[in-house]
């Protein structure tokens, strides 16, 4: 939507009473785009202080907000000598932060991807740095915007921002990233789909602050090359769980950190799983669950690592190359990843053909082995299953849905759902699955809102309702839910959430 003012306004924190400022789409200014250097940070500030680092392509929007031809700041943001460098005690070094690595991310994902189109109706991603008063960031396709937020440390007293923490930045851009090339995984309620959501912008930030030499240094310095000890790469967002956990009086994430790339999780049904989980033990919420797709992602990471140190390989351009190989298998995968509902296995099984496909298959044989390893894939999986057809169908329509790559089927819920029975559910399904696999598919949809509805992840409204965003986006505890109902006539349909954090 280049050249106007967009008229839907952005009212962001949804909870504690904060305020975000509106989203600012006015037209650039006719301008050459330079690359110019922000305040910016791989990790958090609890492991690292800010650096600087050049973006290229930026130009100033009339708002007086830097831009790049796929992200803008949502606010105005003064240069100091043509650059957006700021000292600590400067708040807008946080602002520029936030920016710039969104920016970063989506260069950095285009380098290994290709070009994309976002799946929200602007052609820029909004970056609110400022949504209020709260210890959380999130992604809402409704605006096309990513959003941080600042609390305040009940121990320390300083105020913790999202919008300053480079993996937490990269994460819910990836959620973005992933929403523009599929976008009908937002329509899926199974754990494996919004897990691997999760995972995907944990990936991401691995994959970029390991971009970083300070990183690279200091995780060499931590390890020596065995990345099975303890590093700040591993560690996903340090100050805002520390921040958390200070708040909450209990240490609930096993750390000082939110999530640990370095674990040993393996597959075990959902369904026989708590919510939540522990440190040692995998839960069905979406983000405890994604700790598994992570771990098994990192352990590709570390075997790489180390065939290259043993090869010869410096640990230094060890973890560099493999670091870039692995960015890059991850955005092969995208491209033969499952069209709508799927499990971790289907997604695994996607990883190995991607290799096959786009790699020649030299990475085919690990993949299989870590994922086989963490029970993701079966020790007995038929080797048919991973051969690759001689025509792939949708290989390079990346953002279609519709035709006959993906089907919306039809779920009604039974009598025994309360409040919620006789609701519509429509789940996106790749055609073949649809075909084949429609009854098992409709008992597995049943089973999972039938859990999100116990652990009060699925909004009623009464028919005459109508959803206000952000706030009725979230529950009490301040997390998204994951569905909600809404009416066509008298009939009750519930609907996915497309927002994530």
């Amino acid at each position: 939507m280049v050249g106007g003012i967009r008229p839907q306004p952005f009212h962001g924190c949804h909870c504690h009473g904060g305020v975000a400022s509106l989203r600012v789409d006015a037209p650039s200014l006719p301008a050459q785009p330079q690359d110019v250097p922000f305040s910016y940070n791989p990790q958090d500030r609890r492991v690292m202080e800010p650096g600087s680092k050049v973006i290229p392509k930026v130009v100033i929007g009339s708002k007086n907000n830097p831009e790049t031809e796929k992200a803008s700041l949502n606010r105005e943001l003064e240069p100091l000598d043509g650059k957006y460098v700021y000292s600590a005690d400067d708040p807008r070094q946080n602002t520029a932060v936030a920016f710039a690595s969104v920016a970063n991310a989506i260069n950095v994902f285009i380098d290994v991807f290709g070009d994309f189109k976002w799946s929200f109706q602007y052609d820029k991603l909004a970056v609110n740095p400022n949504g209020g008063k709260d210890f959380n960031a999130f992604y809402a396709r409704k605006n096309g915007t990513v959003n941080f937020f600042a609390e305040d440390d009940p121990i320390f007293g300083r105020p913790v921002h999202s919008g300053a923490s480079g993996e937490i930045v990269v994460h819910e851009t990836g959620h973005a990233l992933l929403d523009a090339i599929r976008p009908e995984y937002f329509g899926a309620f199974r754990s494996d789909v919004g897990a691997f959501h999760e995972s995907f912008g944990d990936m991401l930030a691995l994959h970029t602050s390991l971009m970083d030499e300070r990183v690279i240094k200091r995780v060499l310095v931590q390890t020596g090359g065995d990345l099975t000890r303890p590093n700040i790469a591993a560690h996903m967002a340090e100050e805002l769980a520390q921040g958390l956990n200070n708040k909450k009086g209990a240490n609930s994430t096993g750390g000082d950190y939110l999530r640990n790339a370095n674990n040993q999780f393996t597959w075990s049904e959902p369904k026989s799983l708590p919510e939540k989980g522990g440190p040692e033990q995998l839960g069905w919420e979406i983000h405890s669950f994604s700790r598994l797709w992570t771990g098994a992602h990192y352990d590709l990471l570390n075997n790489m690592v180390k065939e290259r140190i043993q090869a010869g390989d410096r640990p230094d351009v060890a973890l560099r190359q493999s670091n870039q190989e692995l960015l890059t298998m991850l955005a092969r995968l995208l491209k033969e990843s499952p069209r709508g509902d799927f499990t971790f296995k289907d997604m695994a099984v996607a990883f190995v053909k991607s290799d096959k496909i786009h790699g020649e298959g030299n990475r085919a044989a690990l993949i299989q082995k870590v994922f086989t390893e963490r029970k993701i894939l079966p020790a007995d999986l038929p080797a048919e299953q991973l051969e690759v057809p001689p025509q792939r169908s949708g290989a390079a329509l990346f953002q279609s849905t519709e035709g006959p790559l993906v089907r919306q089927l039809g779920v009604t819920l039974g009598d025994d759902f309360g409040m919620f029975s006789g609701a519509r559910v429509e789940i996106p399904v790749a055609a073949e699955r649809a075909l084949f696999k429609s009854q098992e598919i409709e008992g597995e949809t049943q089973e999972e809102i039938r859990r999100l509805i116990a652990a009060g992840k699925i909004r009623y409204n009464d028919p005459a309702y109508q959803m206000k965003f952000p706030q009725d986006y979230f529950n009490p505890q301040g997390d998204p839910y994951i569905g909600s109902v809404a009416w066509e006539g008298d009939r009750m349909k519930i609907e996915r959430l497309a927002i994530a954090h």
